[in-house]
């Protein structure tokens, strides 16, 4: 009887747990759709960063007014931050990296129907065989980083979106950006990992709070990389 009963009181948390935050993910839905209006609609796939994780981007550059952001992965985010550059009025450069040449094509003409396009710079690196030191454990492939040493070449980053490559590429997909870019950041960039729910991408981002000597703070399913100095961007949520 009393197994009984702590299972009951089990499966409710975890109702009201998956309640709250699927009343989040609506609030979040909401911010994001007062950006555009009623008259335009962004696709949300299966791979896309969730509207709470797009917000947090959001607030992250209105409030911290980064100069340089880059993105790996591009996406409905790409169209939300661009659309927020261009409401700000802003001159903060930003570089989206996308390995899928026709998803790439997508969103260019996504922006483009949007007037957006001259907020945001995608730029075409195939997957390829990544060197040695910038791989960990089984990780075979990244992006090509020919292609992304001229474009990032003396630029210094205050904000990094991971949510590429695709996981299934190869084992620890995304753990080479903290050490490819490392050069081109500072105690004070702002790191966000998308889908560390998955055991890989949780063990990354422990590896790189490690590396960089960051603060993490994990939500349902990304987590955030910080010095102690930065003020909490976390958007409004209910608890």
């Amino acid at each position: 009887m009393l197994k009984r009963i702590k299972n009951i009181i089990n499966e409710n948390r975890a109702n009201q747990k998956q309640l709250v935050y699927g009343q989040n993910q609506l609030y979040a839905t909401i911010k994001l759709q007062e950006l555009l209006g009623e008259d335009h609609f962004i696709p949300f796939t299966g791979w896309s960063m969730s509207p709470m994780a797009i917000l947090h981007c959001l607030n992250i550059i209105s409030l911290k007014k980064p100069e340089n952001i880059i993105e790996f992965g591009s996406g409905a985010t790409t169209v939300y931050i661009a659309k927020l550059l261009k409401i700000l009025g802003s001159k903060i450069n930003f570089i989206s990296v996308e390995s899928d040449l026709n998803w790439k094509d997508k969103i260019e003409n996504q922006l483009q129907t949007l007037d957006l396009s001259e907020y945001v710079k995608i730029v075409y690196a195939p997957l390829s065989e990544v060197s040695p030191d910038l791989t960990y454990k089984e990780q075979k492939t990244w992006y090509d980083v020919h292609r992304l040493n001229s474009v990032i070449k003396q630029v210094f980053f205050d904000f990094v979106i991971i949510d590429g490559p695709f996981g299934g590429s190869t084992p620890y997909a995304r753990f080479s950006a903290v050490p490819f870019l490392k050069s081109n950041t500072s105690q004070n960039t702002i790191w966000i990992l998308d889908d560390t729910r998955r055991p890989q991408e949780k063990e990354i981002v422990g590896v790189w709070k490690s590396e960089l000597t960051l603060n993490i703070s994990n939500f349902d399913r990304y987590s955030i990389l910080y010095s102690n100095q930065e003020f909490d961007y976390s958007p409004y949520s209910i608890s």
